[in-house]
């Protein structure tokens, strides 16, 4: 199966265009990425930050377990292999309209909230994927506050 997904991705790559499902999965592997990026900028990926990452490309991309799987092993693969996060933003900026990239910003912004806290690292790169995405400031700022008050509500009926 992952061979499958990087013969699929690396075809991709190199062919101007593509089918729907090639730019679907282009667009799951670059959200991926940045969700790993994301999960991992505070020195290390929690439990809790993983698991917030396989539900959320589960529900936004309606991905099996089969599915999901070697997804998140090439997007770590990915994450661990770039030297910037351009490469990713530019394709989901080119995709999406405002109201995707602010949905997409939201999913960001549960995985750095997931493990109940907001470091200066998550912020900064926070901030940084807003910029690359051409989210506004007051659209970043809606769903860092719809994030947080979804993680404060999570955390109360959990608790």
């Amino acid at each position: 199966m992952l061979k499958h997904w990087r013969e699929l991705f690396g075809a991709v790559q190199s062919a101007v265009g593509g089918t729907a499902e090639q730019e679907n999965h282009r667009l799951q592997l670059a959200t991926a990425v940045l969700l790993i990026e994301i999960m991992q900028s505070d020195s290390g990926a929690s439990e809790v930050e993983v698991s917030t990452v396989e539900r959320l490309l589960r529900e936004r991309f309606d991905l099996t377990a089969d599915e999901l799987a070697p997804l998140m092993l090439l997007a770590r693969s990915r994450q661990e292999a770039a030297h910037d996060l351009h490469a990713f933003t530019s394709q989901l900026h080119a995709a999406f309209d405002a109201a995707e990239k602010q949905r997409i910003m939201e999913m960001f912004w549960q995985v750095a909230y997931a493990d109940g806290k907001l470091d200066d690292h998550e912020h900064h790169l926070m901030r940084k994927l807003g910029d690359l995405l051409h989210v506004g400031h007051a659209a970043f700022i809606g769903t860092k506050l719809r994030a947080a008050a979804a993680q404060k509500t999570s955390s109360e009926t959990q608790g």
